[in-house]
C-alpha cells in the first residue's frame, strides 16, 4: 500500500478542538471520493490552545490527508476551499509529503471501541499482533471526541522500537477505528514523553 501525506497551508483563526466529524463532512462535501475510499485518513488539525475547547490556528497550521499515492493529485482540489469550520478556514496551497521510517511513532487518538484502559490494550496487542508488527507500547491519555450521534472514546498511542519495515507498515494502515476522523494516524516521534502530553 503505497500512502502519501497532502498537506495544505491554511489560514484562519480559531477551530473546535473536536473537529474530526465535521471536518470530514466539509472535506467530503469537496472530494466525492473520500468517504468511500477505505485507506484514506485525515490528520488531526494541530494548533495552540486558546479558549476552552478551541485551538488557535498558527502560520505553521496545516490540514493533512494520508492517502493512496493515486489519490493524491485529486485532492489538490481542495486549494482555495473556504471551511466553516467554527470560523470560516481558507486552504492554501498543498504539498506532497512521503512517508519515512522512524522506529517511534505516535498517534494522538487512538479508538478500538474499548473504553477502559485495559481493554483498550488488549485490542491494540491483538490488532499488532495480527498485522505481526512487532514494537513496544505506550499508552497515554484517554480522549473523547463527538460525532453527530455517537461520542469516540481512546487514548493516545506511542509504538517504539520498530522495524523500518514495520514502521511504514503502521503509518500506512494505522490502528483501530476512525482514521477519517483523525484516529489511528501515526506520525513520527523523537520522544516518548508526548505520549501523556
Amino acid at each position: 500500500m503505497d500512502m502519501v501525506d497532502v498537506a495544505f497551508s491554511l489560514r484562519g483563526g480559531t477551530i473546535p478542538a473536536d473537529h474530526g466529524w465535521h471536518l470530514f463532512r466539509l472535506l467530503a462535501e469537496r472530494l466525492d471520493w473520500l468517504a468511500a475510499e477505505a485507506d484514506a485518513g485525515v490528520h488531526p488539525i494541530r494548533g495552540a490552545r486558546a479558549l476552552a475547547g478551541e485551538i488557535h490556528l498558527g502560520a505553521r497550521a496545516r490540514l493533512m490527508l494520508r492517502l493512496p499515492r493515486e489519490r493524491a493529485q485529486q485532492s489538490f482540489a481542495l486549494s482555495g476551499a473556504r471551511l466553516a469550520l467554527g470560523n470560516s478556514v481558507e486552504v492554501g496551497s498543498a504539498r506532497l509529503r512521503q512517508l519515512f521510517a522512524h522506529a517511534t511513532l505516535y498517534s494522538q487518538f487512538v479508538a478500538t471501541g474499548t473504553p477502559d484502559e485495559a481493554g483498550f490494550q488488549r485490542d491494540v496487542s491483538a490488532e499488532l499482533e495480527r498485522a505481526r508488527i512487532g514494537c513496544k507500547v505506550i499508552c497515554g491519555r484517554m480522549r473523547h471526541a463527538q460525532t453527530e450521534d455517537a461520542e469516540i472514546v481512546g487514548f493516545s498511542l506511542m509504538l517504539h522500537e520498530l522495524s523500518p519495515e514495520h514502521s511504514l507498515r503502521m503509518q500506512a494502515a494505522g490502528l483501530g477505528a476512525g482514521r477519517k476522523l483523525g484516529c489511528g494516524i501515526f506520525i513520527p516521534h523523537k520522544s516518548a514523553g508526548a505520549v501523556g502530553s
